[in-house]
């Protein structure tokens, strides 16, 4: 309690919350809201349209760079025995490396003049898939409370971000189950 009252304005590690003293001061860098407190989040998805299925999800409590996000993921991964992608698109906060763990990450910029007309068309659509990610994130903060931590402990932000992403896998899978038997029942009914 001490901390808190003697804490000053330009401080550091400042605590923002008494019962959760791990909450952070996010800078989001948009003009109509600059902050956000809680914790920060990173997740990989599939690139399959339509049905996205979340690969790896990691809290942080600290505020990393959001180029150091990207190898926690692919470790994740890689201890839950998934296979590691080719190449991975990322947004421009993570700029610095090129390749992590065999993995190449893609980073959105302005076309360079030797690309051809296809290169250029073909990174568009990359890209495109890459914003994807945006909705399924304020899904998750949402429809499957992400936003609102209530587990104690600093464990608590990892334990909720993982229930979110199993909610969102099981609604996908129920969604794609739910295709499969609709099918079958017609033609079931055809066959009849």
């Amino acid at each position: 309690y001490t901390k808190v009252v003697t804490q000053k304005r330009n401080d550091a590690d400042k605590i923002y919350s008494i019962h959760k003293p791990f909450t952070r001061c996010i800078a989001k860098g948009k003009a109509h809201s600059q902050y956000e407190f809680g914790n920060k989040v990173g997740l990989i998805t599939t690139a399959n349209k339509g049905k996205k299925i979340i690969l790896g999800i990691k809290a942080f409590l600290q505020t990393p760079y959001d180029g150091h996000t990207i190898e926690p993921l692919l470790e994740q991964m890689e201890t839950g025995g998934q296979k590691l992608p080719k190449e991975l698109l990322y947004d421009r906060g993570g700029r610095g490396k090129s390749e992590i763990k065999g993995v190449k990450i893609f980073i959105p910029s302005t076309p360079r003049k030797k690309d051809t007309a296809y290169q250029k068309q073909t990174k568009r659509k990359k890209f495109r898939t890459r914003a994807a990610i945006e909705p399924i994130i304020g899904h998750l903060k949402t429809d499957f409370r992400l936003a609102k931590n209530y587990f104690l402990g600093e464990t608590g932000p990892q334990i909720n971000a993982l229930l979110a992403a199993t909610a969102w896998n099981m609604k996908k899978m129920m969604e794609l189950l739910k295709q499969k038997i609709i099918f079958l029942f017609y033609k079931i009914q055809i066959m009849l």
